[in-house]
């Protein structure tokens, strides 16, 4: 923190921030000398955010291979992994070992608490400190919710720390149980003085070595929608999400631009659907067009640390390669089907599976979402990027709150062919588009009130081009033939009336949640989202969760799939054992 100097995030990499920090929490922080002026706060500030990438290989490993879609290699090196995989970890398990998430938390709360005081003495204006303050405060609220969801029940503080090891003491720092810390977390984070993207002008809204960090603090809106979507106000994660949705509109205030169509909106932009959908991870940090999909992001730099630590976990050329696809997951992906040409013609496998999320290395199956562009024959180029937070899972998240909300046919149109085509009878009737040729005025929009309210019109007479007409769905992206709904379980034909509304939610629940494990595999979300869904339904499917995970080794023809299952049958065994290393 010594040299948290004036002006230091001019000169300093994003991915060298981690330097800031090697200082141990214990060691006493001259705070005179640290936390000056603004320039100070925004050093602090992107130092904070260069600790948390180096959680990015941490996380990864607990929310994936925890989870259905990832396995443990015969490479694999020790026990540790297998437990996670299993879940039968033990206490002496490095990767649940709470403490690097707390290290960046009391970081955060030092500089929470210097904000303060510079506020007090003016050394920062009203404006200057809300954005900082935020920035900082939302990050830890996202590494609390990352450890509520791993650990269940922790300590929340939110005051500076002299020695990270205080933490230990349980008398001293009791835990909050996961849903009193969700209620702690949506009530700090709505109050945070500013909630929105940065404002252009903002001296954090810079390049450094050349990486715009447009995209490297975390989205609060998207944020808030995750806590509202924990916590089941569906409406208000609905809400949050959908500002994010129509962020081009505060982006391009013309409405008239290729990138208010696109931005955040699955659009069909030709460089990001079909077999272009890979284009979001392999191309260059900040480049244009997966801009329009990611919405949180940070860089691995070669010349910087941490390394990139995707290399050693997946790659089986120069890394451990200790993590694969789970045969579940390759699975999961042979089994889609896509539309193929304007007749019909049926072609197998999801587009998003072998090549693209995952692939072939010297007859072994490996990862390839983060490893993309990593080439054996150069192993010390390892630029590569973090996706946290695009618009898919956005979409996703959406979708899975307005289920829950009674939009059954807006979510259909989300998770398949989109808004236009799901919203015009004549598609939804030969599967084919009526064209533009017609007046579509009373069509092809939801006709629904906020945060459900979408207008996807594409027509000429009169002439129509609103925001959303090039949305294409989230299959409708890879050209995936729409999932079906069996209409007469859940529909009065004659009326087009549900007739059982619990059953088509869960119904669209579980599409949604296969739909996830199809399009954001591997990438740091999947034991969140199964724990959220079987959290949601645990008094009337308690086995939810158990028969997911054991459905991984099912598939590998594991003889551990039953001592899985019954673990997961105890709630106690969703959380891992929190204790210090």
């Amino acid at each position: 923190m010594k040299i948290l100097i004036s002006g230091l995030v001019l000169c300093i990499s994003l991915c060298a921030c981690s330097k800031i920090f090697d200082i141990k929490p214990e060691e006493a922080l001259d705070h005179s000398q640290t936390y000056r002026d603004v320039h100070d706060a925004d050093a602090a500030v992107v130092g904070i955010y260069g600790k948390v990438i180096t959680l990015a290989g941490r996380l990864v490993v607990l929310n994936e291979l925890r989870g259905d879609l990832v396995d443990v290699t015969q490479s694999a090196s020790g026990k540790y992994l297998q437990q996670l995989s299993t879940h039968s970890v033990t206490a002496d398990n490095p990767y649940a070992d709470p403490r690097p998430f707390y290290e960046v938390i009391l970081n955060c709360n030092d500089a929470l608490s210097n904000f303060d005081v510079m506020l007090k003495d003016k050394r920062m204006t009203v404006d200057e400190y809300g954005l900082r303050y935020s920035t900082v405060g939302a990050i830890r609220s996202w590494l609390y919710l990352q450890l509520g969801i791993q650990y269940g029940s922790i300590p929340y503080i939110t005051d500076p720390l002299v020695n990270v090891n205080d933490l230990k003491d349980a008398a001293k720092f009791p835990r909050v149980t996961f849903d009193e810390l969700l209620d702690k977390l949506l009530a700090f984070t709505e109050a945070l003085p500013y909630k929105l993207p940065f404002p252009a002008g903002t001296s954090l809204l810079t390049i450094v070595d050349t990486y715009n960090t447009e995209k490297f603090f975390i989205n609060i809106k998207c944020f808030l929608g995750d806590l509202y979507l924990w916590k089941g106000n569906y409406a208000q994660a609905a809400l949050n999400y959908q500002y994010m949705m129509n962020y081009g509109d505060v982006l391009y205030p013309a409405k008239n631009s290729e990138q208010w169509y696109e931005t955040y909106k699955l659009a069909y932009t030709a460089n990001l659907t079909g077999g272009n959908w890979s284009n979001i991870f392999s191309q260059p940090y900040g480049e244009r067009y997966s801009n329009y999909e990611i919405i949180w992001d940070l860089p691995f730099d070669k010349n910087f640390n941490p390394p990139n630590p995707f290399i050693d976990l997946f790659d089986n050329t120069k890394g451990s390669y200790q993590l694969k696809p789970s045969a579940l997951a390759i699975k999961n992906w042979n089994d889609q089907v896509r539309t193929g040409d304007a007749v019909g013609n049926n072609t197998p496998v999801d587009l998003r599976g072998p090549g693209a999320s995952w692939k072939m290395s010297g007859g072994s199956p490996v990862i390839n979402k983060f490893t993309y562009n990593f080439n054996p024959l150069l192993p010390f180029e390892t630029n590569s990027k973090w996706i946290l937070y695009r618009a898919a899972m956005l979409h996703l998240r959406y979708a899975e709150a307005a289920n829950r909300d009674g939009r059954d046919k807006l979510v259909y149109a989300l998770l398949n062919a989109g808004i236009k085509n799901t919203y015009d009878p004549v598609y939804m009737a030969t599967g084919v588009s009526g064209g533009e040729g017609r007046n579509v005025t009373d069509i092809e929009q939801t006709h629904d009130v906020p945060p459900y309210d979408f207008d996807a019109r594409d027509g000429n007479y009169p002439q129509y081009r609103n925001a959303w007409y090039r949305n294409t769905g989230i299959r409708g992206r890879v050209a995936l033939k729409p999932v079906l709904i069996d209409s007469a379980s859940y529909f009065d034909m004659s009326s087009k009336e549900v007739t059982d509304r619990a059953g088509l939610i869960l119904f669209m629940e579980d599409k949604l949640i296969a739909e996830d494990g199809l399009e954001l595999a591997f990438e740091g979300n999947r034991w969140a989202d199964l724990l959220r869904i079987a959290l949601r339904r645990q008094a009337s499917d308690p086995a939810y969760l158990a028969n997911k995970v054991a459905a991984k080794f099912e598939a590998a023809n594991d003889g551990m799939a039953g001592a899985v299952r019954s673990a997961l049958m105890d709630k106690q065994n969703w959380y891992l054992p929190f204790r210090w290393q």
